[in-house]
């Protein structure tokens, strides 16, 4: 829970942008910049010149049936991807997510060779255009706001490219076990559990 003080200024460029409880002002500053569409293409001026042989093109947040959204169902998988350009073979990338809350808390962290056999097929990553696409399982996470940071490295080698604010998006709890308790469920993930009652 946040205890600052009941109200605070946002300022942007020496003027008064929000004055707002403080829980809001602290979720617009974190977020401001974020795409809200579902989706976040990169401007060549935001691409740092050393991430060089990688070309991060845009990351998307995606529904079960495909499409491009900001607003997702808990009860449902939700897509994720990054798409690439390779200017050069990279020996050993790896390329992830960190998901936050827009606190700024850690929920996890994965990357697309975390498997062993996709380690081991792309050791070597050849020049060229990728994507890597993860999803997250239905009944997963919580009702709330996610910041989705993007990482490509070569462990203990060289870090590319990193972006520790990418994307936002939203979950709406919608249908989630639960939902007949009317308070709010703590913490950012919501899963359904397999549980069992046995009279004595």
């Amino acid at each position: 829970m946040l205890r600052l003080t009941e109200e605070a200024l946002v300022i942007e460029k020496g003027q008064v942008a929000l004055r707002a409880p403080t829980a809001q002002a602290v979720d617009y500053y974190l977020s401001r910049g974020f795409s809200q569409e579902g989706q976040r293409v990169w401007r060549e001026d935001e691409i740092p010149q050393n991430a060089a042989p990688f070309k991060p093109l845009a990351i998307r947040v995606l529904n079960p049936a495909g499409v491009i959204s900001d607003t997702l169902r808990s009860v449902e998988p939700v897509t994720i991807e990054i798409e690439y350009l390779l200017d050069a073979p990279i020996t050993g990338l790896r390329v992830g997510i960190y998901l936050l809350s827009t606190r700024g808390e850690y929920i996890f962290t994965s990357f697309d060779t975390d498997a062993v056999d996709q380690y081991e097929r792309y050791e070597v990553r050849k020049t060229g255009r990728y994507v890597s696409r993860c999803t997250l399982p239905g009944d997963f996470l919580n009702e709330g706001r996610f910041v989705i940071g993007v990482n490509a490295s070569s462990y203990r080698v060289q870090r590319y490219f990193h972006d520790e604010q990418a994307l936002i998006f939203n979950i709406d709890a919608a249908g989630a076990p639960g939902m007949q308790w009317p308070e709010p469920r703590m913490g950012a993930v919501r899963p359904k559990l397999d549980w069992q009652i046995e009279g004595l």
